[in-house]
């Protein structure tokens, strides 16, 4: 998956030079948490959030350093973060989630050469893996420990074939130095026997009682 597709495309931008309660005003009418700065309306030159304006409040409240007669940031140029990560639109969202994850961001804005194309936040990483796990469609979940061998991955697809069962996702996922753990979602309400005939073909299916021990 690539973060093109999942990338807000229509955003909201200020310039260095708005004042706080501008961009204060920006992120509650649209409900967003991160605003790209711009110049010249082209250039991105940072980014700021509505943690950011939290802070810069509290820093003028107790006493920051004086930068106006009121002791307190006034323009978002002031307080934006000036060092950027960035994407481009043919960067996957294995690499976003790395970088929000290690990083600790909640955005990254998405260029194109020097031109801001869009923006990939937290909440669009979520909704990408939520749309791959097929959560939100009817199906139960189940968790099968395989060999860490592609054909045991074949065998348990032909075991579920078998069975005419629908598999709406199916996750792969390390288990050890030698075994995957298979997350299966199946479109099923009879998953008691799905799992028995499973067990019967030599499939290991844990219980919670496994992880309680």
């Amino acid at each position: 998956m690539f973060v093109g597709p999942r990338m807000k495309r229509d955003l909201v931008t200020v310039t260095p030079g708005a004042t706080l309660e501008e961009a204060a005003r920006l992120l509650t009418a649209h409900r967003i948490h991160h605003l790209p700065v711009l110049e010249e309306g082209v250039r991105l030159v940072g980014i700021v959030s509505d943690t950011d304006l939290r802070n810069a409040t509290l820093d003028g409240m107790f006493g920051g350093a004086d930068r106006g007669d009121s002791g307190r940031p006034v323009t978002v140029g002031e307080i934006m973060t000036r060092e950027l990560v960035t994407l481009s639109p043919g960067d996957t969202l294995d690499d976003a989630m790395l970088i929000l994850s290690r990083q600790r961001f909640g955005a990254l804005p998405v260029v194109e050469g020097a031109r801001l194309v869009g923006i990939v936040t937290k909440a669009d990483i979520l909704s990408a893996l939520l749309s791959t796990l097929d959560i939100e469609g009817l199906g139960v979940r189940i968790e099968v420990v395989l060999r860490r061998d592609v054909k045991e991955v074949a065998r348990l697809v032909a075991a579920l074939a078998d069975q005419d069962v629908e598999v709406r996702s199916l996750v792969l996922a390390p288990h050890g130095p030698d075994r995957y753990a298979a997350f299966v979602r199946l479109a099923t309400i009879d998953v008691a026997t799905v799992r028995e005939r499973l067990r019967a073909g030599g499939f290991e299916l844990p219980d919670l009682s496994d992880f309680l021990d």
